[in-house]
């Protein structure tokens, strides 16, 4: 550098002055970097809150919105569930045609697990809740706070093979203001958490394909009978476990009523070979989806897998997807 212009560089004037044009760049600087930082879009803050609920922790976050998506209807889920539901009765055919299903070398139990054909696939629109013990005889209801909230004056319960363990009624009976109608020939009188109650009503019949009286003087009705002595034209919930007489009892329902007359369906089925045949579990099994029903959940009784190898019991609830919604509570819609 010349001696001439390092010498000015140096002089106290210089100096300052590029000292001030230093300070005033790195103002404008910062400024524009706060600037640009307070024009960008908020983030929206949510508060942080624990809830307690018998003990458990929530971490939630206080009136977060997700905007974007509209309120769903009941017709619209049950429409999207039942497309669901189409793609198991594809994956089923698909797999039923691949497997030589027809053919003698067929065996559910060594080629498939019985129970993966039948997945519970479709979609309660509302709660799912489980009613009665923890143990064998719990069912699993859809819409449960529909019928502690009493959106119909009138909630009937049909259950058929209580036998003693009636904890799954007495816990409705606890909740609701449903009346049951119960139905056992196996036993005098119903279990302890029902027994003497007001709003149950039981008798000592059998439910069958058609009304007689057996060898054993035991009276067997079949469904629309017992509805029309009782003067019911619909059922909220039906539940049945009657050790594998399912598949002609409903069979004969099916024949008996173009829409089947409840909401939902309890059932335990039984597929021992001394109950039923693959082939004619299929059949019935179609019957009832053509009829209308949809398994919305099911529950492997874990009795028969330890003690007899096989788990050929299962329970299964089904939504019925027909009917009119001033009986049936599922197929209402709702205001928020």
């Amino acid at each position: 550098m010349p001696p001439t212009l390092r010498s000015i560089l140096a002089s106290r004037p210089v100096t300052v002055t590029l000292a001030a044009i230093t300070c005033l760049c790195l103002f404008f600087i910062t400024f524009d970097i706060s600037h640009a930082g307070n024009n960008r879009p908020s983030q929206p803050q949510t508060e942080q809150t624990t809830t307690h609920v018998k003990g458990v922790n929530h971490d939630v976050e206080k009136d977060q919105v997700f905007k974007g998506r509209a309120a769903r209807s009941t017709r619209s889920i049950m429409e999207k569930s039942e497309g669901y539901y189409q793609r198991i009765l594809g994956q089923r055919a698909k797999w039923l045609k691949e497997n030589n299903y027809g053919s003698s070398s067929f065996n559910p139990w060594d080629k498939v697990f019985w129970w993966w054909l039948f997945p519970a696939s479709f979609n309660c629109p509302f709660d799912i809740q489980r009613v009665g013990p923890i143990s064998d005889g719990g069912k699993w209801i859809c819409g449960m706070s529909l019928y502690e909230e009493k959106p119909r004056p009138k909630c009937v319960i049909y259950s058929f093979g209580v036998n003693y363990e009636t904890r799954f009624e007495g816990e409705m009976l606890d909740r609701t203001d449903c009346q049951i109608w119960a139905y056992d020939a196996s036993v005098s009188r119903m279990g302890p958490e029902t027994h003497g109650r007001s709003g149950v009503y039981f008798k000592p019949y059998f439910i069958g394909d058609k009304d007689y009286v057996d060898n054993k003087n035991i009276q067997w009705k079949t469904l629309k009978t017992l509805m029309k002595e009782n003067g019911h034209d619909w059922i909220d919930i039906l539940k049945v476990d009657i050790e594998g007489s399912e598949y002609p009892t409903f069979n004969a329902v099916m024949d008996d009523f173009d829409i089947l007359p409840f909401s939902q369906l309890q059932i335990e089925l039984h597929v021992d070979t001394k109950h039923v045949t693959f082939d004619d579990f299929l059949t019935w099994w179609q019957k009832l989806e053509a009829k209308g029903l949809r398994p919305f959940w099911t529950e492997i009784n874990l009795h028969p897998a330890i003690y007899y190898a096989k788990p050929w019991a299962s329970e299964y609830s089904f939504l019925n997807t027909r009917g009119s919604s001033s009986k049936n509570l599922l197929l209402r819609e709702y205001e928020p």
